[in-house]
């Protein structure tokens, strides 16, 4: 039986991805491949050194980078970059050559440690656009191993990829997969609406395409969260504490805005949404508050500080216009709060204000729901650009951009009967049980099954097998 390589960006990173990588992982087995989140000095011509840990329900295999590599290749041509075209702003994108480099490198560093531990049947699942060159890199060195590829972010519309320089290089890698997967239809069928533009392609069905001779099937497979971790944190000390704090120092009506420091969060509209709530309903002055989490965790190096700055200026400018004695309507926290202390945050929140102006996963708006007491649950809030809305029946959709729509979003929000918050909870939890993070990973992996059944017999390694020093067969 095929086991399952699973190839992710950070393995240290303590993040609601991170533990749902460990849940499927603890489920299924296998190995885990990823960046260690340390920054070593490696000289010229030295390999990096790999290190792998045997677990007891799946494998480890962790690699450090170099510091440039860290900042020019991962915050720089990633964050400074694809993030921005992904996210439909190339205007903001800014590639050199110097960080195409170091990114290059990164996928290289993953190349080779893929193919020191695989296995030629070995199922491979890469996460996201940090790792989109290291497939073909894969193919190059004669790894034929069955290949999933798995978007995190949202796949831009008509020929925004084509705004990456020299973007040929990075879509020649994408057609090495046999399986794409996509957060929403939408960014499915911009995929594949964009390839067929491209490249000459033979169209096999709704999700399947031939090009250059190669079968790529995709799929729609929004990614869920883990409701056993859910539960951990619910039960959590920390998670209890904060809770409690909340409600003894913030107002009834606390409405929680997170999310990601950068400019496809929206964070000016919905300041501007709650001017717009307190002029338009004075009744909620002395009530309510908006709780921005702005950790510096959340964004991305240089662009984090930026936007942390903004916010807090136009922060301090809507308390200074609609503040009083004792009470002011925004709060701006950059402590970088617990996974289990976040828990108790949203547990206490009445309102969770999650509308990015695009969004891929939207894990926020999951985990709000999911940490909700059923009996007295608050009220999601959802951009209707934000990659879970397809699929979160009972949140209150609104357009991130219109913040006169918000406010009455919030208004909405804050006067629902108890019967018709349930109601709503009832539905939104319907829909998490059902796509949890095994969902995702059982359906993902179903279809690259499907793929290896279809192009049977299983594809084997042209170079000789050996043993190595952790006894996992490598090419």
């Amino acid at each position: 039986m095929s086991d399952l390589i699973l190839v992710s960006h950070n393995y240290s990173q303590h993040s609601t991805l991170s533990a749902l990588y460990e849940t499927i992982l603890s489920r299924r087995g296998g190995l885990w491949i990823s960046w260690n989140g340390q920054c070593e000095a490696i000289a010229p011509d030295t390999q990096r050194t790999l290190s792998f840990r045997h677990g007891n329900k799946f494998d480890t295999l962790t690699f450090p980078l170099t510091q440039e590599e860290s900042d020019a290749g991962y915050h720089g041509y990633v964050h400074q970059g694809l993030w921005p075209v992904f996210h439909q702003r190339p205007d903001l994108a800014r590639f050199s050559s110097h960080s195409r480099r170091h990114y290059q490198k990164i996928n290289a560093a993953y190349a080779r440690a893929i193919a020191e531990y695989a296995m030629p049947d070995d199922q491979l699942w890469i996460q996201d656009y940090h790792l989109i060159p290291c497939i073909k890199l894969l193919r190059e060195a004669g790894l034929l191993n069955h290949t999933a590829f798995f978007f995190h972010q949202p796949f831009p519309s008509g020929q925004g990829f084509e705004a990456i320089p020299d973007w040929q290089w990075l879509a020649e890698s994408l057609l090495c997969c046999d399986l794409i997967g996509f957060q929403t239809l939408q960014d499915m069928n911009n995929f594949l609406l964009w390839i067929e533009s491209e490249y000459r392609t033979e169209r096999l069905s709704a999700t399947g395409v031939r090009v250059h001779g190669r079968i790529i099937t995709t799929g729609v497979f929004p990614v869920g969260i883990d409701l056993e971790d859910v539960e951990y944190l619910k039960e959590s000390n920390s998670c209890r504490l904060m809770e409690q704090q909340c409600r003894d120092t913030l107002p009834e009506n606390t409405v929680l805005s997170g999310g990601h420091l950068d400019s496809s969060a929206g964070l000016p509209y919905r300041l501007s949404a709650m001017e717009v709530l307190l002029r338009a309903h004075p009744e909620h002055e002395g009530s309510i508050r908006l709780l921005q989490l702005a950790s510096p965790a959340a964004g991305h190096l240089p662009r984090a500080r930026e936007v942390a700055q903004d916010l807090e200026s136009l922060c301090g400018e809507m308390n200074g216009a609609h503040g009083m004695l004792g009470w002011y309507p925004v709060s701006c926290l950059s402590h970088a709060y617990s996974r289990e202390e976040q828990a108790g945050i949203y547990r206490a929140s009445r309102v969770a204000l999650v509308t990015p102006l695009m969004a891929g996963m939207s894990l926020m708006a999951k985990m709000y729901v999911a940490l909700q007491d059923p009996a007295n649950p608050g009220v999601l809030i959802l951009s209707q650009f934000a990659g879970a809305s397809e699929h979160m029946d009972g949140a209150i959709i609104v357009n991130p951009y219109d913040p006169d729509a918000i406010a009455d979003a919030i208004h909405t929000a804050l006067r629902l009967p108890l019967k018709e918050r349930q109601h709503r909870h009832a539905r939104l939890m319907k829909g998490i049980r059902r796509l949890d993070c095994h969902w995702w990973a059982d359906s993902m992996l179903a279809g690259l099954s499907a793929v290896e059944e279809a192009n049977a017999p299983a594809p084997q390694a042209c170079s000789t097998l050996f043993t190595g020093g952790h006894g996992r067969p490598r090419y």
